[in-house]
């Protein structure tokens, strides 16, 4: 009799120990799925026009509305495409109030420009070698106990696959020399034509360039947009963010096809991840 009282005895002192004195974040971190890790909200847009224009550089009087959508769904870091040049890079920050820094690429053989935005008042920008083009990289962090992040925004060509791959080759051979103190993320518009469903082989002149390049970047990057759909007219998903395979939860991947302006051909896709 003793004996069963002193085993439901020490019983209950285990399941009071277990449940009322364990440390409340211990218990929260077993299954939050990333629920209380810090938030990366990223967002790539290609600001150009359809082929169909005149100009298919983004315009300026497209700028202010760029801005509110940027400022409504408050991104850490944004990546941009086809802008004419650092004077039109200057306008967008201006329109943005100043609460972002920004940077835009050298030129290389283009006629326009990719950049990034980033709200770290502390981040390092640069150029990336990419094919005979060149990309915009960030570098810059979201937590003091985290490592920096490192934001690339590219452009492929729309009509080369060949390009296309020594651009993603170059891209990506770049972000893999990053130390592992980074978490590297890689967005813009790759102009891949690798859509099973939609394959229609009018804007690629090599499918099989195109597929080796995706997959390039997916032997060290996952692509975090993957089940957010089309990012362009025509039901092309041609506009990417990519991340790294391990140590980020995807918690949203959305495209914001309410938010083109003029007769942009493109949408802005908006990733949240948990790191």
């Amino acid at each position: 009799m003793w004996l069963k009282f002193l085993l439901s005895a020490g019983f209950m002192l285990m399941l009071f120990f277990a449940f009322f004195l364990e440390p409340p974040r211990q218990r929260s971190l077993l299954g939050d799925g990333g629920q209380d890790r810090p938030r990366l909200r990223l967002m790539s847009w290609n600001l150009g026009y359809s082929d169909l224009e005149s100009e298919t550089r983004a315009r300026a009087e497209d700028l202010p509305a760029v801005a509110q959508t940027i400022l409504s769904n408050d991104p850490d870091a944004v990546a941009l495409q086809e802008l004419t040049g650092e004077d039109q890079l200057k306008l967008l920050l201006a329109h943005l109030k100043n609460r972002y820094r920004g940077y835009a690429c050298s030129l290389g053989s283009a006629d326009r420009v990719a950049a990034v935005l980033v709200r770290d008042r502390r981040a390092r920008f640069n150029d990336v070698p990419a094919g005979d083009r060149f990309a915009a990289a960030a570098t810059f962090y979201l937590h003091k106990d985290l490592p920096e992040i490192v934001l690339i925004s590219a452009h492929a060509d729309a009509f080369s696959s060949s390009r296309r791959r020594s651009l993603t080759e170059d891209v990506v051979d770049w972000a893999r020399g990053r130390d592992g103190n980074h978490s590297v993320f890689i967005a813009g518009d790759f102009n891949f034509e690798v859509s099973i469903k939609t394959k229609t082989n009018l804007f690629t002149d090599n499918a099989k360039h195109d597929s080796e390049s995706y997959n390039y970047l997916l032997k060290y990057f996952r692509d975090l947009g993957r089940a957010a759909g089309e990012t362009a007219i025509s039901d092309r998903r041609i506009d990417y963010v990519f991340g790294p395979l391990e140590n980020a939860a995807l918690r949203r991947a959305e495209v914001l096809r309410k938010t083109a302006i003029g007769r942009m051909d493109h949408w802005p896709l908006l990733v949240e991840i948990a790191l």
